[in-house]
């Protein structure tokens, strides 16, 4: 099955405006139970689509959840801070009547992730944190990093599919399998310049070192060995903020071993979550 097939497979994309804030957030949902689901959060290049490997292999085994950060997907860009985020994820959660769930956040999805686990537990039965850190700890009113500066730049000079390819290609710059590239950059290709702003402010404002004193969940960290996004020193930060949690690094993949190596990140999901 190529990319493209896969992809196709996904479940529609589903809106919901979130009262609170006036806002509307884009989700996917396979339901194939009314028991715990999984619910997927994307990193800073992807959206909802990034878990079509995920919803395959779920789909006569769990349900499944991915909800798309503001900027991303079709919901609504907003200037939020990561908590803000967190709040709207379970505000959906709620209104979906979904009172325990199993966490898997990526990258920015992570730091998303780690914020819920500790400030909205009750929900959290256990939760997995894939290439990430703890945030940047800028002061608020800083200006967008250099590194996203850029990308904006080459977001508005750039065609969706140049930019697409372009950031994979920063993203992954050993990746040779041209199947997952193409899967990868036909998804980042969809990024706004709405995206990078939302989405950045938000990693860079964060610092989650207070947040998890109170994550106690069991927890599993997932590493890519060849992983260029985030350094050692960010994610050896994060493993000894939370030393109760497993980890694992898969071999031989980068910063998205969730479709590098599609089939070790699911079976080592399962394994934990079961």
């Amino acid at each position: 099955m190529n990319y493209l097939e896969i992809l196709d497979q996904l479940p529609k994309l589903k809106v919901y405006k979130d009262k609170e804030y006036n806002l509307n957030i884009s989700y996917r949902f396979q339901k194939f139970d009314d028991e715990l689901p999984i619910l997927f959060l994307h990193g800073f290049n992807g959206n909802s689509k990034s878990w079509a490997y995920q919803f395959l292999y779920f789909k006569n085994k769990r349900s499944v959840i991915a909800i798309d950060a503001p900027g991303f997907g079709k919901s609504d860009s907003a200037d939020f801070t990561m908590y803000m985020i967190a709040k709207l994820v379970i505000n959906l959660l709620n209104n979906l009547g979904i009172k325990k769930l199993d966490l898997v956040g990526h990258s920015m999805g992570g730091m998303l992730a780690q914020i819920i686990s500790a400030e909205f537990g009750e929900i959290v039965n256990r939760v997995v944190l894939s290439c990430t850190h703890k945030g940047y700890a800028l002061p608020p009113l800083s200006p967008l990093r250099q590194a996203y500066s850029q990308r904006l730049e080459d977001r508005k000079k750039l065609s969706d599919e140049a930019f697409g390819q372009l950031r994979i290609k920063k993203m992954l710059p050993d990746l040779e399998n041209g199947e997952i590239f193409s899967f990868l950059s036909a998804i980042s290709k969809e990024i706004t310049e709405a995206s990078i702003k939302c989405g950045g402010m938000a990693m860079q404002q964060l610092d989650t070192s207070k947040y998890l004193l109170k994550l106690n969940q069991p927890c599993l960290i997932l590493k890519g060995s060849k992983d260029i996004v985030v350094s050692s020193e960010r994610s050896n930060n994060l493993e000894k903020s939370l030393p109760h949690a497993k980890v694992i690094e898969i071999s031989n993949v980068g910063h998205a071993p969730y479709c590098e190596d599609a089939s070790s990140f699911n079976k080592a999901i399962e394994v934990f979550f079961n």
